[in-house]
């Protein structure tokens, strides 16, 4: 080999080389993170992605994630918040209900016919938790955000319902406990599957229908799989998104600066006021594009579903003061008087 073409070898080294070593330099840290959606469901592919690439962004690329999702070890619905306090995770986003028991003063937002918009109730719970009405539960957790989704619906395979009593002797899947006990409600059977396994007991018969937001219609792709959607507003679920305190802590500062900027009030807005209201969108026209029935609700038949669960709500609170969370229903009435605030507020911005 001539000098010229050694020389233009070493110099090709030298670049390649430089270019590892500047690539190595610009993503030192990669953080674990778990939840439980498939990767093509808004949860990820808009929150959760758009989150890190915030942070990485920020960071000048020195921060990296690694993802495990639905199906996987560590993004297992039920395990996420033990994967997380043993350091298994550094980023978890996971129900504040799953497993059972856990989170209760957050699961007071459970309550039946309390949810309003996504907005209102994520912005609910996260003053909640500045106010340190629900905050005690996390100890040991950097909470980035809480929040809520959308006062969810009833959708069903077979039979169409528009009042309580339309649903006696369906097999409903129910997500949480305060739905367990509003389907029983119904002289219907609840069915307790993880949302992973919707489309699986619907497809298969074993379950008749289903409470969920649109989201999930569209995330789990269950719009063949059912045939009506009633527009009832029935209930939420919350969420949890939080680091292990130990992995927040080590990180640098500007690191940690970072991950505040991207976290917090402001996260809780997007999520609530533009993130689960487009996620809605596809689930619902995944509906109508196969031809199911939407239902919406008469005057009438929606005051048939707040007095039939104005009893279920009292006995939802009363099992929370039994399973210790003594002011179970100062934070219902907050949280109610928050809601109503916030979604005056989201309504404000809507016009």
């Amino acid at each position: 080999m001539n000098t010229m073409k050694r020389a233009a070898c070493a110099a090709a080294v030298a670049g390649l080389a430089a270019g590892f070593a500047s690539a190595a330099s610009a993503q030192q840290i990669t953080l674990q993170f778990g939840h439980f959606w498939p990767t093509g469901a808004g949860p990820h592919a808009d929150m959760a992605v758009n989150w890190t690439n915030e942070v990485s962004e920020c960071t000048g690329g020195e921060v990296g994630f690694e993802f495990h999702t639905a199906g996987s070890q560590l993004g297992s619905v039920t395990r996420l918040e033990d994967h997380l306090r043993a350091g298994l995770l550094d980023v978890a986003h996971g129900l504040n209900h799953l497993p059972r028991g856990r989170f209760p003063t957050s699961t007071v937002m459970d309550t039946p016919m309390l949810a309003r918009s996504a907005y209102a109730n994520s912005n609910a719970m996260w003053t909640l938790f500045e106010e340190g009405m629900i905050s005690e539960q996390y100890d040991g957790m950097h909470m980035l955000a809480l929040h809520a989704h959308p006062a969810g619906h009833l959708h069903t395979r077979g039979r169409p319902v528009r009042v309580p009593g339309d649903a006696a002797g369906l097999r409903i899947r129910a997500p949480s406990p305060s739905m367990i006990m509003l389907v029983e409600s119904l002289d219907a059977t609840a069915v307790g599957v993880p949302p992973g396994e919707t489309y699986e007991v619907l497809s298969r018969g074993i379950a008749d229908g289903t409470v969920f937001p649109y989201e999930a219609i569209f995330g789990f792709g269950l719009a063949e799989v059912l045939d009506y959607h009633t527009e009832s507003g029935l209930y939420t679920l919350s969420f949890w998104f939080a680091m292990n305190e130990d992995s927040y802590n080590r990180l640098p500062e500007n690191v940690r600066d970072c991950i505040d900027a991207a976290s917090y009030r402001p996260l809780v807005q997007r999520i609530g006021g533009e993130y689960w209201p487009s996620w809605d969108v596809p689930g619902r026209d995944a509906a109508v594009a196969r031809g199911n029935e939407i239902i919406t609700l008469t005057d009438e038949e929606r005051a048939a579903w707040i007095a039939h669960l104005e009893p279920v709500a009292d006995q939802w609170l009363a099992s929370l003061e039994q399973e210790g969370v003594s002011n179970a229903r100062e934070i219902h009435d907050r949280a109610r008087d928050l809601i109503l605030q916030y979604q005056d507020a989201y309504e404000a911005r809507q016009d």
